[in-house]
């Protein structure tokens, strides 16, 4: 039994718009990476979620480092950090980055795993806003 003559258009015309859609998907991606420039400037340190709408970070700016609160309406500097509360912010970055290497190799492939998932996610979660 072969296909009408409209059932063959019908199918033809499904999988070129599903092709359409994903080289419209995939060159969108593509264009995007030259849309987003990744500054060396600013840096968001640490983020905790207060609640949906709204977080607390500490993001550094040019080498100082400041607490801010981040909403779907507005930003705002909270406060500045004096240079006791910055090294102890960088020493605790230094110890997250020594217990990451561990001896154990499949400890070792895990954090790498996990850190490279979180950051996918945070990565994922800042573009859909």
């Amino acid at each position: 039994m072969e296909l009408g003559v409209g059932l063959g258009y019908v199918v033809k015309s499904i999988v070129a718009l599903v092709v359409i859609i994903f080289i419209a998907n995939y060159s969108l991606k593509y264009l995007n990476t030259f849309m987003t420039k990744k500054g060396k400037a600013i840096r968001i340190i640490e983020r905790t979620a207060i609640n949906k709408n709204s977080s607390i970070c500490i993001v550094e700016i040019a080498g100082t480092y400041y607490v801010m609160s981040f909403t779907e309406t507005h930003n705002e500097i909270l406060r500045e950090l004096n240079d006791s509360e910055k090294e102890a912010i960088i020493q605790t970055q230094e110890v997250d980055v020594s217990n990451l290497t561990s001896p154990n190799p499949l400890n070792s492939n895990l954090t790498h795993w996990i850190k490279q998932f979180q950051t996918r996610y945070q990565n994922f979660y800042e573009k859909r806003k």
